[in-house]
């Protein structure tokens, strides 16, 4: 479902038809999301087992590693050389620094979570 909501995107943007191309891919996303929460919840059929979880944990923890190093090594620079008027911080920029701040905000909440529930 997701794969003909991105395809109904993109003949959407082919087309010139914005709006439809985006009421098909959120179709699809939501329709196909919605399956794969609850497919495993009503049958007994497992869509994954111990090897994918321990990768998606390793492949988890290595972006927001990555994300970690390279915010802490650019963003503090980036403000200090805006103060001093060596560049310039952008409205682009700072959404990026925002969402990457709320990306930790979330893990943080996501991994406090888990860790109560365990």
């Amino acid at each position: 479902m997701i794969g003909v909501g991105i395809l109904g995107l993109l003949v959407g943007m082919v087309i010139d038809r914005y709006l439809a191309g985006t009421v098909v891919y959120l179709l699809g996303a939501w329709i196909g999301g919605g399956i794969a929460f609850a497919a495993p919840r009503v049958s007994d059929s497992r869509l994954q087992d111990e090897r994918d979880y321990e990768l998606h944990n390793r492949a988890s923890g290595l972006a927001m590693g990555i994300t970690m190093a390279l915010g802490i090594g650019i963003v503090p620079p980036l403000y200090v050389l805006d103060a001093g008027g060596y560049v310039e911080l952008t409205g682009a920029a700072g959404g990026g620094i925002l969402v990457a701040s709320a990306l930790f905000l979330l893990y943080g909440f996501c991994f406090g979570l888990v860790q109560r529930g365990a």
